[in-house]
């Protein structure tokens, strides 16, 4: 059975164990919900958005590639997240990661205010360069 989320700017479907993830005019991804090692729905506002994360893995070997996808969820559409967290943990075993707990390191550099984020791994040379940056701009402010 097909399971679709769709709000303005985004489109979310889940058919025979495939996540598609669409904005519109922006990106598309489409991922296997056997790579997913995370599925999570944080609240986000009094109002009752929330924030839909989902963490995927490469390779089953690869722990380094890891994607990581944060989608801002109006309230109307809270209740259908929830149902694809649940279906998901149904049918692949996701495991959910409670929003007390803390960010691991691969997330530390996300807003967690953002409605929207997609994250994959860097490669050394942009993590030297983050680094030599960050590092100038505390040496500035000192």
């Amino acid at each position: 059975m097909i399971l679709r989320l769709e709000w303005p700017g985004f489109l979310l479907v889940y058919d025979e164990g495939v996540l598609g993830l669409t904005w519109s005019d922006a990106a598309a991804l489409e991922v296997k919900a056997e790579r997913c090692i995370e599925a999570s729905l944080r609240p986000t506002s009094g109002e009752g958005s929330s924030q839909l994360v989902f963490r995927f893995r490469s390779a089953p070997s690869d722990a380094t590639g890891l994607i990581v996808v944060r989608v801002g969820v109006p309230a109307a559409h809270v209740q259908g997240a929830e149902q694809l967290i649940q279906r998901l943990r149904r049918e692949h075993g996701v495991p959910d990661r409670q929003a007390e707990e803390a960010e691991t390191a691969e997330l530390a550099r996300v807003p967690a205010a953002a409605e929207g984020w997609v994250l994959a791994p860097t490669g050394p040379a942009s993590e030297e360069l983050f680094d030599e940056v960050m590092s100038r701009i505390e040496n500035e402010t000192d």
